[in-house]
C-alpha cells in the first residue's frame, strides 16, 4: 500500500483568531489544489470552531513530502493559531517522510487489512 493517509488536528484555535486561521487555511488549500499527488484534502471545523481537522490522502510518500515543502511556510502560523498539531499517519511512509514528520510526533499506523 503506497498511499499515505493522514489526519491533522489543530486542537485549540486561539480565541478571536478563527478568521485569521481560516485565511491561512484558505492559502494552504490554494497552494495544494495544483499538487498532482494529493488525492483527498478536506478541512472540517467543530461546531464551536475551536478545533479544525484536516483529512488528507496522498498517492505516496513523495507526494506528501512535496506537499509539506509546498505549504511548509504556512504551517508554523497555523500550528501557533491552532494550539498545536495532533497528527496520525496511516500507511507505510518512507524513511524520508518519517523524518520530515518527526517534529510533529505523529501517531503511526500500518495497514492491516481492508478493501
Amino acid at each position: 500500500m503506497s498511499q499515505i493517509e493522514t489526519t491533522a488536528v489543530f486542537p485549540n484555535i486561539a480565541p478571536g483568531k478563527v478568521e485569521e486561521f481560516r485565511q491561512i487555511a484558505t492559502r494552504v488549500l490554494e497552494k495544494t489544489i495544483p499538487e498532482p499527488g494529493v488525492l483527498h484534502y478536506d478541512w472540517y471545523f467543530s461546531e464551536d470552531e475551536t478545533r479544525c481537522e484536516v483529512h488528507e490522502v496522498y498517492a505516496d510518500s513523495d507526494a506528501m513530502l512535496a506537499h509539506i515543502a509546498n505549504v511548509g511556510d504556512l504551517l508554523g502560523p497555523m500550528v501557533e493559531l491552532g494550539g498545536g498539531l495532533e497528527a496520525k499517519v496511516f500507511g507505510s511512509p518512507s524513511p524520508e517522510l518519517v523524518e520530515a514528520l518527526a517534529p510533529f510526533e505523529p501517531a503511526m499506523y500500518s495497514h492491516f487489512q481492508g478493501k
